[in-house]
């Protein structure tokens, strides 16, 4: 029931008479309890849909449609209120309490009443997020949809009189500092673990309700963020563990994004998909801008192998800002960590980076071939230059970038996903021999983008 939100947003009398006919058609047809329509997350949100529209659509129909309403309301909060335990997914559980408490608190519901649902809304809060603020399943869209479930359960407090939790709105706070860390300067989250479906709008709607501005996170240390800034570039890094229950997820543990101003230039190409195959080959970690031994992913859930951090660090630097992290998710297979380093020159005019691989002498495959991507957003032209350089152009910007390394380097296709629209692009593959890594016991990849006067 999301769309009786946008016919509001469309606004005028025919959207009005509209959302009345819907709404009365829906419910004559499904008065009656049915699996799908009357799951209790799905059953939460139509009622805080239904409730909080309600002063748009409603005051104006006939008194039969009110009470019809009001009945159909009523009869789905009661329904509501004993079958939201039975999902096993607690941030559904939220979701179905969020219908319940709005309900509640439409139809008359004593303080007392509101007050003791709210002290089941708070244990599960905790329970499904990091102490930073970030949701367990470290996937923005589900993070968000979350916020806003929260949001409008302390606003139905406090309309109702019943005193927030501290501990809820220091929650959303959180929550809100983390959708910050994570937006480019178009708006736009960075596409980790199927980030891409949320608008700009819903993203800038949600963060105002917050109201609360201040200096962007650097570091989510729970959740596995990194975020450096200078002048108008941004780079934001995944330094976290795939999340093992998460129904969306990425293996792109150290993948970065660049962004200069409101451009785009090294990015992920995104999950935003319905085809299984598609789906799965986005969720590698070829399809992230990060590095890749023998075609395997750094994580495999096929044998419990999950990438995890060993070390994390950001922090100011000679000439810049410095963030550094390890992952050992090819130790189990090849005995190799991956450290990465990424230094933002003040200015935001140079972007370096060293990837190394360090063999720490454990057994596993016999590594052969190392391979580091920069996926490209399509609106940057990429062309060969000598000795391992890459021309890089912005559509409509004068400056260009020249990427650069110390080894083998090519151009080749890829794909990136802006909602539903599939945009070709290009991407910088970086090779590396890794054969006498075990003799000679690390080897390190170094890169850079550095701005160019280039027209």
């Amino acid at each position: 029931f999301e769309w009786v939100r946008d016919l509001r947003a469309f606004g005028g009398s025919q959207a009005r008479s509209r959302a009345r006919q819907l709404i009365e058609s829906w419910i004559d047809k499904n008065i009656n309890w049915r699996a799908g329509s009357w799951q209790p997350d799905v059953m939460g949100q139509r009622i805080a849909n239904l409730i909080f529209c309600y002063d748009w659509y409603a005051p104006s129909a006939s008194e039969d449609f009110q009470t019809k309403l009001t009945r159909a309301i009523a009869l789905q909060t009661r329904c509501l209120a004993l079958d939201w335990p039975r999902l096993y997914d607690q941030t559904a559980q939220l979701t179905a309490l969020k219908g319940l408490f709005v309900g509640q608190s439409a139809l008359g519901a004593k303080a007392n009443d509101l007050a003791a649902l709210l002290n089941l809304v708070l244990p599960l809060v905790d329970q499904v997020t990091h102490a930073d603020g970030g949701h367990k399943s470290r996937m923005p869209d589900i993070h968000l949809k979350l916020m806003r479930n929260l949001i409008e359960i302390s606003n139905t407090a406090s309309s109702s009189g019943v005193e927030t939790a501290g501990s809820l709105d220091e929650k959303i706070k959180q929550m809100a500092s983390i959708c910050r860390m994570w937006r480019h300067a178009d708006g736009q989250f960075a596409r980790f673990n199927g980030a891409g479906k949320m608008t700009i709008e819903a993203i800038e709607e949600t963060l105002a309700r917050v109201g609360q501005r201040g200096k962007v996170l650097q570091q989510a240390p729970h959740s596995g963020f990194i975020r450096i800034s200078s002048g108008r570039s941004t780079v934001i890094m995944d330094s976290g563990s795939p999340q093992t229950s998460a129904a969306v997820t990425g293996y792109g543990t150290l993948a970065f994004e660049f962004s200069v101003g409101q451009n785009l230039l090294v990015i992920n190409p995104g999950q935003t998909v319905t085809d299984p195959n598609l789906h799965r080959l986005l969720c590698s970690t070829k399809a992230h801008s990060t590095l890749s031994i023998d075609g395997q992913n750094s994580s495999n859930p096929d044998e419990y192998r999950f990438a995890k951090l060993l070390n994390v660090e950001i922090g100011p630097a000679e000439g810049g800002s410095l963030a550094v992290a390890t992952h050992d998710g090819y130790e189990p297979s090849h005995g190799i960590l991956h450290h990465r380093h990424l230094f933002l020159a003040r200015g935001g005019g140079n972007l370096r980076g060293a990837d190394t691989l360090e063999y720490t002498g454990a057994p596993g495959e016999i590594p052969r071939l190392a391979m580091l991507r920069f996926h490209l957003h399509p609106r940057v032209n990429a062309a060969m230059l000598r000795d391992n350089r890459v021309l890089l152009k912005v559509r409509g910007n004068r400056t260009g970038w020249v990427f650069r390394s110390n080894a083998a380097t090519t151009l080749d296709n890829s794909l990136f996903f802006a909602g539903a629209n599939r945009l070709n692009c290009q991407q910088i593959s970086v090779n590396l021999a890794l054969a006498d890594l075990r003799t000679v016991g690390s080897t390190t990849i170094k890169w850079a983008f550095s701005r160019s006067d280039v027209e």
